[in-house]
């Protein structure tokens, strides 16, 4: 599966962050946080912007990174970063606007409201709790989306990709309240019902009945541009590392990035403070209206999911937590509210970091009184280094070697995927391909290393081999739709080139 194209999304439980805590002096804390920070920059970790309050009071904030490469700029605190999918809790809160309005329901049809939508049964509610069952856009655009002109570089926002939708009409995933899926594609039509019974563009709603009112000065949905605004001087750009561990490049552009409702605001530290008050507090809209969107969903069988509108509920009960976390080009996300306590921890990175969930965990067991851990090397790094320096025959045997020393390197399937995808696309296809060929030899069990090995064979021009892998990947776990879209694509195209 090609997960290298974003950060894998962090739904991890971060249990009692603040409340299950023996008291311990602030200031040594502090001391702590600066150490665990010191400990990750040491191993060359990069960790963004990192903000942390206990009782509506800051306790401890830090930048560490770049905000540009080029040409180089250093983050500040007052640095605007794209969101990714913590703008979700901001289209959930437009929705619940809406409602308090007496504008919408939650179980309305979606095609009351978007004539169009070619569901019958989806609600409101169905897109806020991922359970609709629609299928992925992001898939959709990859397999049915062509250029007009293929000598131009595009920027879809919702217009087109819904656009797409109707004309492709897909079917759904699961039948509607079955089960629970993350959806960006949900979020991307929740900020188109707001754009058609508001009559306004989803960014001047945010703005008019969500920033404005809590004097978030520095968030916006923004009109994505590839070079520099100088309207926006402290906007964060994505990047990365390159595969040889010396140079930098971007990694701040997608063909999507200007879908909206899912994901595309820009926000800074102390603004997401205020937005975390402003729920603790119930100043942007009343308590039971936060309730019930911090209540989980339910399937149609009654089965609870840990899902509201916008939110991950780690704890129902008091005090009461909700978290949620964002994965898009470069970008890294964690936005953490304990909103009875008025206390949260907010993270913002830039540089494709692959050690967010490290970082945050880190965080948590400070503030818990327990050790830190320093993340071990990942694999996908230091093999990377050592068969781009030397060659691939050196590298695997260096694999062979590290996967030993559990205590300093993390070398996982995942941490073999990626590498194999990294090299793919840094154009070492040979390489690529006895990486993912090394991941069947040691995960031989795993669907979703046949996937990968597919997608290296088709990139080569194996057709036929490619669709044996997506099939055997679909074969042994039919849950993975891509492999089974991929291999279904891949036999019309083979069937047509007869």
């Amino acid at each position: 599966m090609r997960s290298i194209k974003k950060i894998v999304l962090i739904c991890f439980l971060t249990a009692n962050f603040f409340s299950c805590k023996t008291e311990k002096k602030p200031e040594i804390e502090t001391n702590t946080y600066k150490e665990f920070l010191n400990e990750l920059h040491k191993k060359g970790i990069t960790t963004g912007n990192i903000l942390v309050y206990k009782n509506g009071e800051v306790v401890f904030k830090n930048t560490s990174g770049l905000r540009s490469i080029n040409p180089k700029d250093s983050l500040t605190l007052d640095s605007q970063f794209r969101l990714a999918s913590v703008s979700k809790q901001f289209t959930g809160m437009a929705i619940m606007k809406l409602k308090e309005s007496g504008k919408l329901d939650y179980d309305q049809k979606v095609n009351t409201i978007l004539p169009n939508f070619p569901y019958k049964n989806i609600t409101v509610k169905h897109l806020l709790h991922h359970t609709s069952g629609l299928t992925d856009y992001e898939r959709l655009i990859d397999y049915n989306w062509k250029p007009a002109d293929s000598t131009k570089k595009y920027i879809l926002g919702n217009d087109e990709i819904i656009k797409e939708i109707y004309r492709v009409n897909p079917e759904l995933d699961f039948k509607t309240g079955e089960k629970w899926e993350y959806s960006n594609t949900g979020y991307l039509f929740l900020a188109s019902i707001v754009e058609k019974i508001s009559g306004q563009h989803f960014s001047i709603f945010l703005k008019e009945q969500i920033l404005e009112p809590l004097k978030m000065n520095n968030t916006l949905l923004y009109k994505y541009q590839e070079e520099a605004d100088p309207n926006m001087p402290n906007r964060v750009f994505g990047y990365q590392t390159a595969l040889n561990q010396k140079d930098l490049k971007l990694n701040d552009y997608n063909i999507v990035n200007d879908v909206r409702g899912d994901g595309g605001i820009y926000s800074t530290l102390e603004d997401l403070m205020k937005w975390n008050m402003a729920l603790s507090n119930h100043t942007i809209i009343s308590k039971a209206y936060l309730d019930e969107a911090f209540t989980p969903g339910k399937l149609n069988n009654g089965e609870e999911t840990n899902y509201g509108f916008g939110w991950f509920i780690e704890s129902k009960t008091e005090p009461r937590v909700v978290f949620h976390s964002g994965g898009w080009v470069g970008f890294g996300t964690y936005l953490y509210n304990e909103v009875d306590t008025e206390s949260g921890f907010i993270l913002l990175t830039n540089n494709s970091n692959n050690n967010l969930r490290d970082i945050v965990t880190g965080f948590v067991n400070i503030n818990k009184s327990e050790p830190y851990k320093v993340p071990r090397l990942k694999a996908e790094t230091v093999l990377a280094k050592k068969i781009l320096n030397e060659d691939i025959d050196r590298g695997i045997a260096y694999y062979h070697e590290i996967k030993k020393d559990t205590i300093t390197y993390e070398v996982k399937e995942s941490n073999i995927n990626r590498l194999g995808y990294m090299l793919l696309q840094n154009g070492n296809l040979e390489e690529s391909l006895k990486v993912f060929k090394l991941n069947i030899e040691e995960y031989p069990n795993s669907a979703n290393v046949y996937d990968s090995y597919g997608d290296g064979l088709l990139e080569k021009g194996d057709s036929i081999n490619a669709l044996k892998n997506f099939k055997k990947c679909y074969e042994m776990d039919n849950t993975l739709d891509y492999a089974k879209d991929k291999a279904k694509k891949l036999e019309m195209l083979i069937h047509e080139n007869k």
